[in-house]
């Protein structure tokens, strides 16, 4: 073999795949340990806090967290065979990929007093639950602003990128609504909702607009420069970002929100249901709502959670009217192969047609 060719090859093994899951082990102490599998498309420096928290109310249990993107997740649980291993709980922001595999079957109902305690906004059939309310934001470089001021809603950031028009080309940041399930919920939500959406389509297209496989690529872009502006961004991630590089801005547009909700059901298959089922109470608990709140950078349902990233505390920042997505047979429409061909469609026809 060529040493060129030999030393790309092993350059291609070294590099890691973008999105392949990603196996988080927090281990027992006990003797006798017993395994909870969790499959989840949070960052999982996002829920390690609960996980901890949860473990040290049941010692004896083991923990093994797998991080997939959303997509990916409900792609992994379609093309599960008999052999493979199975997971005890499933999480996702993706509302409408879920809603789909509970409505196909593939969640095993459970019913308790914590679950009894939610509203039905946030709960379908006693299968799937909603456990964090997280807005959907803009985030921008102040840096590029100069004397104008912060855009608040989605006309005044199409203002911003006329006008900088030569600053933002390629420095404006997407999900790649082909491959991230958040992406293309958040995506085909704005499509429903903003009289802006063809103009943000063009706009986005027209000055080349870089595509990323999840909010924190598009965060970790915007701190190293290679984007000035990221439109819809897991709120609960951008904040924490904000917090952490003050020049870094988030929006919640002054129009409106979007929210959405992380939601968890127990697989059909559980190994381990007692687990699965005491996992399910204590994320919907006041305790578990109340670690995210105050160790997490997620934001939890529970109005009762108090701490910094409480719901209560992202009510008083500035934001507009919030529209969540319904968490309901709406979102089969979102699921919808001919829906998703029409809008992927007019995506790729943006994307592509750019000068």
């Amino acid at each position: 073999m060529k040493p060129l060719l030999l030393s790309l090859l092993l350059l291609v093994s070294l590099c890691p795949i973008a999105n392949a899951e990603q196996s988080n082990t927090l281990p027992s102490e006990e003797s006798n340990p017993v395994e909870l599998n969790i499959w989840g498309a949070a960052n999982f420096d996002a829920i390690e806090p609960l996980l901890k928290a949860y473990q040290a109310q049941f010692p004896e249990i083991t923990i093994v967290y797998v991080e997939h993107s959303s997509l990916e997740l409900f792609n992994r649980v379609l093309s599960l065979r008999p052999a493979d291993k199975k997971p005890d709980v499933l999480m996702s922001p993706a509302m409408d990929l879920q809603f789909k595999l509970v409505n196909d079957g593939y969640a095993k109902p459970y019913q308790s007093e914590v679950t009894d305690a939610l509203p039905n906004w946030a709960k379908w059939r006693d299968e799937a639950f909603g456990f964090t309310f997280e807005p959907i934001v803009m985030v921008i470089n102040q840096d590029i602003l100069g004397h104008r001021a912060m855009p608040e809603s989605r006309e005044a950031l199409l203002s911003l990128i006329r006008e900088q028009s030569p600053l933002v080309q390629g420095k404006i940041g997407l999900s790649d609504i082909e491959t991230v399930g958040l992406g293309y919920l958040t995506w085909f939500h704005d499509s429903q909702q903003s009289r802006t959406y063809g103009r943000l389509l063009e706009a986005f297209g027209s000055h080349h607009a870089q595509l990323y496989p999840n909010s924190s690529a598009m965060l970790q872009a915007l701190l190293r420069g290679e984007i000035f502006i990221a439109y819809n961004v897991l709120g609960s991630y951008a904040f924490e970002w904000s917090q952490t590089y003050p020049w870094i801005k988030t929006v919640m547009p002054t129009d409106y929100t979007s929210a959405v909700m992380r939601t968890a059901f127990i697989f059909r298959e559980a190994k381990n249901l007692q687990q699965a089922q005491s996992f399910i109470d204590f994320l919907l608990s006041d305790d578990g709502q109340t670690v995210l709140a105050q160790a997490s950078s997620l934001i939890p349902l529970s109005e009762n959670a108090v701490g910094p990233n409480s719901l209560l505390e992202i009510r008083r920042k500035p934001h507009g009217i919030f529209r969540p997505i319904v968490f309901g047979l709406p979102l089969l429409v979102q699921t919808d192969q001919a829906k998703r061909a029409l809008l992927l469609e007019e995506w790729r026809h943006a994307m592509r047609t750019a000068p």
